[in-house]
């Protein structure tokens, strides 16, 4: 059930949403609680900083409502989960321990 809602998910912002905040955002994962009545969506922009971030919060609060209701109606569900959207910061940390191994090897190449 998560990856067809991340599915959904990523699919309607690109044809069916037209907030600007919410325009370059990619869904990364979905995470149900046990109880399958909570969605937790992880989504990653590549321009974000905290200001960006605060922007797609926000986007993200205005939308629940209506991807929720897309949710409800695409997916065959006894019940529509309840939607909570997360900065995913997994790539941010990746980028950067990449940034440190790349310049550990420049300080072993030119040490």
């Amino acid at each position: 059930m998560a990856d067809a809602i991340r599915r959904l998910v990523a699919e309607t912002l690109l044809t069916e949403m037209s907030d600007p905040r919410l325009r370059d955002v990619q869904i990364t994962r979905v995470r149900m609680t046990k109880d399958l009545h909570i969605a937790r969506i992880y989504y990653h922009a590549l321009a974000s900083d905290e200001d960006g971030r605060a922007d797609m919060e926000k986007g993200f609060q205005s939308a629940a409502g209506f991807l929720r209701c897309r949710i409800g109606e695409e997916l065959s569900l006894k019940f529509t989960p309840e939607v909570e959207f997360y900065y995913d910061d997994s790539i941010d940390f990746s980028d950067r321990i990449d940034e440190i191994m790349a310049g550990m090897k420049r300080d072993e190449r030119d040490g």
